[in-house]
């Protein structure tokens, strides 16, 4: 490996020698403050090395990753998320937070965090069969250790364990599809594998490629895992499911989309649309009847997926850049989002408690004695929804544009009446919390830094949502390429 590809690798080694710091730490004295201040500085130093050296084309490292714009797009998606939790999760922790010892894992968690965060960049970044898979598990398993972080809460581990059984199974079914595309090209780069004209048994393996994926991503009928693992997993490492995940997943999906032949373009655009209008009505629907906000974000979170695959279905009609535009916006605005929701869940709850506060009776009124942390889950919930001067409302006028220039009118009708549900939902969960307060709500003390954080990603949610130009201009320049 030459020193320049060492150089576009900074922020995965910048990662990686932060897991070596933490577990050193770990190791040497434990402390969750030090751990979470080393974890913080971590992923703000790799997130400073990814803009410094933000690709303007594609640069091949080695032949396992590549480095393009929209890759690092995505990177910079999960590291905005990962900063997220690692900020929330000293709160959310409690007594740990105050450097208190009674927690044995305390400093697991943000080791964990990172493990996760480097294999959702390396996912971003892959090229080559083996990066892919080795990726992919890396994520998965730090995921799934988050998930039944709280070993007392039997509701969390019941999710881990379905987790963990679907998740092998959907991975299995991703290693036949690669295995099936190995058979009939004899290649293991992506670039290679998906040839013109596609066999029978290519077409085969593609679609299980895919269908691995899709269960990933909680697209129907591969979706049915999601609410159980969101409302019993910590409500952190749920805000790490429902973003890095997706991102990282959705990353492969769509470079996967952009590589069919021309031959099974037209297949795979009907199989792909059926996908996409179930995620948004069923989504949507089954989201309409939860009393559980972690349950309703995991439905939102199946029709917002449906959302995004149409921006993948049109990527094979039209213009790829305008496409990949398209979908950076929207994933943007749902991490935003939900990051937003999330982080006032998890300032209202506590890792101890054995269940987080996600209780629409229990958030009743959180605006008479939370001013600021009801009018953030507000602009979460609000940009959800697409409401204007919020940057969901830019997202969501971004795809049905291009689902209108491609004549995809069943996509355009989904989404329509997808998003006319989705309101409905929305604006109840933002009725209640203003609603006359019944009980006494209590949030996290101190947390001053991750309250500046959690400002900033709401004024940027807002600035992009009036000013769109100013993130639209940059993602055209960079994503001409890729």
């Amino acid at each position: 490996m030459s020193l320049q590809e060492l150089w576009l690798l900074l922020p995965v080694l910048i990662i990686s020698a932060g897991i070596l710091l933490v577990m050193l730490q770990a190791s040497w004295k434990r402390h969750s403050v030090i751990a979470q201040g080393l974890t913080v500085l971590t992923l703000v130093l790799a997130l400073a090395a990814l803009i410094w050296q933000y690709p303007n084309d594609i640069k091949t490292i080695t032949l396992l990753f590549e480095y393009e714009p929209i890759g690092g797009f995505f990177s910079l998606l999960i590291l905005m998320a990962c900063i997220s939790v690692a900020l929330l999760q000293g709160p959310y922790m409690g007594s740990s937070y105050q450097g208190n010892s009674s927690k044995e894992v305390a400093e697991e968690f943000y080791i964990l965090l990172l493990l996760s965060c480097l294999g959702g960049m390396l996912l971003v970044m892959s090229r080559h069969v083996g990066s892919v898979i080795l990726s992919i598990e890396l994520m998965s398993l730090a995921m799934l250790a988050m998930l039944a972080y709280n070993r007392e809460r039997k509701v969390a581990l019941e999710g881990a364990m379905k987790y963990l059984l679907l998740s092998g199974a959907a991975t299995s079914v991703l290693l036949m599809g690669f295995a099936l595309l190995y058979a009939t090209s004899g290649q293991l780069l992506l670039v290679d594998m998906l040839q013109s004209p596609m066999g029978l048994l290519a077409k085969s393996g593609f679609v299980l490629l895919l269908a691995g994926l899709a269960f990933k991503l909680s697209l129907v009928p591969l979706h049915f895992w999601t609410p159980d693992v969101y409302q019993g997993a910590p409500v952190n490492s749920t805000l790490l499911l429902t973003t890095l995940s997706k991102a990282a997943v959705f990353a492969l999906f769509i470079k996967l989309i952009l590589l069919v032949p021309e031959d099974f373009e037209a297949d795979m655009v009907r199989m792909l649309s059926w996908m996409a209008i179930a995620s948004m009505l069923l989504g949507n629907w089954l989201a309409l009847q939860q009393q559980s906000l972690k349950r309703l974000m995991a439905y939102s979170a199946i029709a917002h997926m449906g959302y995004v695959l149409v921006a993948g279905i049109i990527a094979m009609g039209i213009d790829h850049s305008l496409v990949l535009e398209g979908v950076s916006y929207y994933l943007l605005a749902y991490l935003v989002a939900s990051i937003l929701i999330f982080a006032v869940l998890s300032l209202l709850s506590k890792l101890d408690d054995q269940q987080d506060l996600d209780q629409l009776p229990q958030l009743q009124g959180l605006f008479w004695q939370h001013p600021w942390l009801a009018s953030i889950m507000t602009l979460g919930f609000l940009s959800l929804a697409g409401m204007p001067i919020t940057i969901g409302f830019i997202g969501k006028f971004y795809l049905l544009t291009l689902a209108v220039k491609l004549s995809a009118w069943w996509l355009v009708a989904a989404m329509l009446v997808g998003s006319a549900v989705g309101l409905y939902y929305y604006l109840r969960v933002i009725f209640t919390l203003f609603a006359p307060s019944k009980n006494e709500i209590h949030q996290a003390s101190g947390a001053y830094f991750t309250k500046i954080w959690i400002g900033i990603i709401a004024a940027g949610l807002l600035l992009l949502g009036i000013l769109p130009g100013l993130l639209g201009d940059q993602l055209r320049s960079i994503l001409v390429v890729g």
